[in-house]
């Protein structure tokens, strides 16, 4: 995975900015519905990318080299983590708290919209790593859960 000139959620913020100003303007073309449509289709595109670049950072992608991900998206305080472990084939993540989500409710974004920046990369990310990685999480901070549990397990 290439290194980035500046910090995750630095990108993701300057991201938000600019996927804000375009849903604005598909909503006025196209509806909502399609523009939400379209930015999440071009998200998960990016994140499968992304988790295909950070499995490529290793010789044999595996789940204990997946779990460092979770540092890079902590850089910068942009998540909490209550709980990360790896049993077995499965790694689980309890995600308290998330930058990302109350910086882009700051910023003036839709719900719909906010929820989408970030909720919509993960599982296109972990698939992009490898398709023996799957991912369930049944809740999230964006829906107004108490945590993001996410559980990622290798088959």
């Amino acid at each position: 995975m290439k290194v980035q000139p500046v910090s995750q959620i630095s990108r993701r913020l300057i991201e938000a900015e600019l996927y804000g100003e375009l849903y604005e303007t598909m909503i006025e073309k196209f509806g909502k519905k399609k523009a939400l449509q379209v930015i999440t289709k071009n998200l998960q595109k990016s994140a499968r990318k992304a988790g295909q670049a950070f499995a490529a950072s290793v010789n044999t992608p595996n789940l204990k080299h997946f779990s460092t991900v979770v540092e890079i998206w902590k850089k910068g305080n942009a998540i909490e983590v209550a709980d990360i472990s790896i049993n077995g084939n499965e790694l689980t993540v309890k995600v308290t708290r998330c930058r990302y989500q109350e910086s882009y409710r700051e910023m003036g974004l839709p719900d719909e919209l906010c929820s989408v920046l970030s909720c919509s990369r993960d599982k296109p990310f972990a698939k992009g790593y490898s398709n023996k990685l799957s991912m369930i999480r049944e809740t999230t901070l964006a829906e107004g859960g108490e945590c993001c549990p996410f559980k990622f397990i290798w088959s």
